[in-house]
């Protein structure tokens, strides 16, 4: 092959690591957890039911874990640019503080989470989007 025929077959090569590195991403529980969070805090029904769905898709997780051990460890990924990038979304580390709560919930980690952890990261991500 010449030159010119093989650099739209590695553009698109390239475009395919990198959703996949952003897919693995989004398979992670802390992205799972942070985007229901967000999606269910628009009205007060959302938050009513948020700890319902969200006990669900910690379920759902756990399940899927056990059939899919296909996806690599993301310490041996050649994406690591872009997965470093994903992990500092506000709905990543959304999720991460709340995974983190529950596991100190006899600490009063939920009471940390509400009051000390999500306003930090909501001042974290203005501060983000203003630059």
């Amino acid at each position: 092959m010449d030159n010119k025929k093989s650099t739209p077959f590695l553009k698109q090569i390239t475009n395919l690591n990198h959703n996949l590195a952003k897919i693995k991403i989004h398979n992670h529980l802390s992205y799972k957890l942070g985007c229901i969070m967000i999606k269910n805090s628009k009205n007060l029904l959302g938050y009513i039911k948020m700890p319902f769905i969200l006990m669900i898709v910690v379920l759902a997780h756990k399940e899927q874990n056990k059939i899919n051990h296909f996806l690599k460890e993301l310490k041996n990924d050649p994406n690591k640019e872009i997965i470093l990038k994903e992990k500092e979304c506000f709905t990543y580390k959304l999720g991460a503080a709340l995974i983190k709560a529950s596991k100190t919930w006899y600490k009063g980690g939920y009471i940390r989470f509400l009051f000390m952890d999500l306003p930090r990261l909501k001042k974290e991500f203005k501060n983000k989007k203003v630059k």
